[in-house]
């Protein structure tokens, strides 16, 4: 099911054909060195396609393949993820793309349309990035699609700012 189209990509629930794709793109250290999972085997994308599956049911939103709209070619993911933080339940986007996509704005677009789904769709009120200090890129795509740093914690034994947007709420005056 395709969750969003943007200029240049499309967001789509994963299905169980898409292991071996996103293998490839969760197995590159370039990609996950910022992830606190590390690099992903087959079988660990396979699970982490699992549990986006359930996300889908059990809440109506997860982590989506992002797909080139030209080639149809999937080059990473981008979606919404329940998280526990600091003792608090939160929702948290997430993104990985190919390093052939990097420096093209590529993940700006489909995190600008996965916060979209969020607010619109599943009337979110706030959703957090959690990003590694010391990871440049990430920050600033977060910032580039409206999120503001809100706090330092550890995460998972990493340093970590915590990005947040809320939702813009119409009052109605004009």
């Amino acid at each position: 099911m395709v969750i969003a189209e943007t200029p240049r990509l499309l967001l789509r629930e994963f299905s169980s054909d898409d292991v071996g794709a996103l293998a490839e793109v969760l197995g590159d250290p370039k990609v996950m060195e910022f992830s606190t999972n590390g690099p992903c085997t087959e079988d660990g994308t396979q699970q982490f396609i699992d549990w986006c599956l359930d996300s889908y049911r059990n809440h109506g939103f997860g982590q989506w393949a992002v797909v080139d709209r030209l080639s149809r070619v999937m080059i990473g993911f981008c979606g919404l993820s329940q998280v526990e933080l600091d003792g608090a339940q939160e929702i948290e986007i997430g993104y990985r793309l190919a390093p052939d996509a990097w420096g093209q704005g590529l993940a700006s677009e489909a995190a600008e349309a996965a916060l979209e789904y969020g607010f619109s769709h599943c009337h979110i009120d706030s959703i957090i990035a959690i990003i590694a200090t010391r990871h440049v890129a990430s920050a600033r795509v977060a910032e580039k699609v409206g999120f503001r740093i809100d706090t330092h914690t550890k995460y998972r034994g990493w340093d970590v700012c915590i990005y947040r947007k809320r939702r813009m709420v119409s009052t109605g005056a004009g």
